[in-house]
C-alpha cells in the first residue's frame, strides 16, 4: 500500500469541482426544463440562502455569489465523503449503493435542515422537483463522489 496522502487535498478538490460541475448543469437543466429559469437564476436563488431578496437586485455578482456557494457546498459534500470513506466500512463494501445512499443523505439534508435554516426558509413541497432532484443528487452527485473516492483509496 502507497503512501499516498499528500494527494487527499487535490483528489478530493478536483472530485468536488467535477461533482459541481455535474451539480450545475443538472440543476440548470432541471430550473429550465420546469420553469423556464436560466442558470444565474438559479445561482441568485442559491445567493438568496445567505442574502435573502436582496440576492435578486444584486445583479450578476449575486449570480457568482450564488455559483461560489454551489460549488463550496459541492466540495464540503465531498471531502465529508472523502474523510469518512477510510473509516466506514459499509461506504467501501459497493461503491454504487453508497453513493446512492449519500446521494439520498445529502438531497435530505439540504431540503430538510439547510435550505430551511437559510433565508430561503420553508418552501413547498413538489413531488415532480423533488423525484428530479433526487434522481439528480443519486446520479451527479452521489454516486460519481463515491466513484472518485473509491478510485483515490484504490491507489492507496
Amino acid at each position: 500500500m502507497n503512501d499516498q496522502s499528500y494527494l487527499f487535498f487535490p483528489s478530493a478538490l478536483k472530485s468536488g469541482l467535477i461533482i459541481g460541475c455535474l451539480d450545475a448543469v443538472a440543476a440548470s437543466l432541471q430550473a429550465y426544463m420546469m420553469r423556464g429559469a436560466t442558470p444565474d437564476k438559479v445561482f441568485t436563488f442559491v445567493a438568496s440562502g445567505a442574502f435573502g431578496q436582496r440576492a435578486y437586485e444584486g445583479g450578476s455578482l449575486m449570480t457568482l455569489i450564488g455559483l461560489a456557494f454551489h460549488f463550496i457546498v459541492a466540495i464540503s459534500w465531498t471531502f465529508i465523503f472523502y474523510t469518512a470513506y477510510p473509516k466506514l466500512t459499509i461506504l467501501r463494501s459497493n461503491k454504487i449503493v453508497a453513493g446512492i445512499a449519500f446521494g439520498i443523505f445529502i438531497w435530505l439534508v439540504m431540503n430538510f435542515v439547510v435550505i430551511p435554516l437559510s433565508l430561503i426558509g420553508l418552501r413547498p413541497f413538489n413531488t415532480t422537483s423533488a423525484i428530479i432532484q433526487i434522481f439528480i443528487h443519486l446520479l451527479v452527485i452521489g454516486v460519481p463522489i463515491s466513484y472518485f473516492t473509491n478510485k483515490y483509496y484504490s491507489a492507496q
